[in-house]
């Protein structure tokens, strides 16, 4: 009898024991959770409050400014502060950029083709050559229509195709003129020059052998063997000039 009671007293103790061992544990992780074992706590400083962004700026996916700012406490307002910097603009892309083209009177850019091409007078003739201190006939002429902001073929019988067909009573100042200037005329283009009205035109002469201005009425040979003009300043255009 005393034997059992012992070894039930035994028995008891060792089950408080292990019962006890076994809490120990838990009860020591859950007071280490509850501890903050941050950089301030281990320093010995007090840790700052944390608090919500005063603004949130939601990505405004409209093409434009208009931004959509909420506040902490979720009220929306349309009005985006000064010290604000807003780096997204969602889907807003900004148009490209196109130059703007120079409208320019059409009589100006005439005399100014005049003005230009008889400041190359006296210079010389060289077959080949297109400028600026010597010239052939249609290096002169691509030449002069170049600096007035056209651009026209480097040949004359291909400049002979572009602007548009003007016979010999209609011409104008201006105008592009082609000759024939071979010695039996098979209408084929072989010269050009430039139509300065009254019957005066200018051009880089192989005979001459240099840039000069002629008269139709003093120099019949080229009215004879005049083929057509081409007009490539036409009225109310709009010239990219330099």
């Amino acid at each position: 009898m005393k034997k059992t009671l012992l070894t039930t007293i035994i028995f008891i103790s060792s089950a408080s024991f292990f019962s006890g061992c076994a809490n120990s544990t838990p009860n020591a992780d859950k007071k280490l959770a509850k501890e903050n074992l941050s950089v301030y706590n281990i320093m010995g400083i007090k840790e700052p409050q944390k608090r919500p962004p005063l603004f949130v700026i939601a990505e405004d996916t409209t093409p434009n400014y208009n931004f959509v700012i909420k506040s902490h406490a979720n009220h929306q307002n349309s009005h985006v502060s000064d010290n604000i910097e807003v780096v997204s603009y969602g889907s807003y892309s900004p148009p490209s950029y196109t130059p703007p083209k120079v409208e320019t009177n059409t009589e100006e850019i005439l005399n100014n083709i005049e003005l230009n091409a008889k400041s190359f007078l006296g210079t010389k003739y060289v077959w080949g050559a297109t400028g600026p201190t010597k010239f052939d006939c249609s290096g002169f002429t691509q030449w002069i229509y170049r600096d007035a902001g056209i651009n026209i073929p480097r040949v004359s019988r291909d400049q002979a195709k572009v602007g548009q067909y003007v016979t010999y009573d209609n011409l104008r100042k201006g105008d592009m003129i082609f000759f024939d200037t071979k010695k039996h005329k098979k209408g084929i283009v072989t010269h050009v020059g430039i139509y300065l009205g009254n019957g005066n035109f200018i051009h880089a002469s192989s005979a001459a052998k240099k840039v000069i201005v002629y008269n139709f009425n003093q120099k019949p040979f080229y009215k004879e063997r005049f083929l057509w003009g081409r007009r490539v300043v036409q009225d109310n255009s709009i010239y990219a000039l330099k």
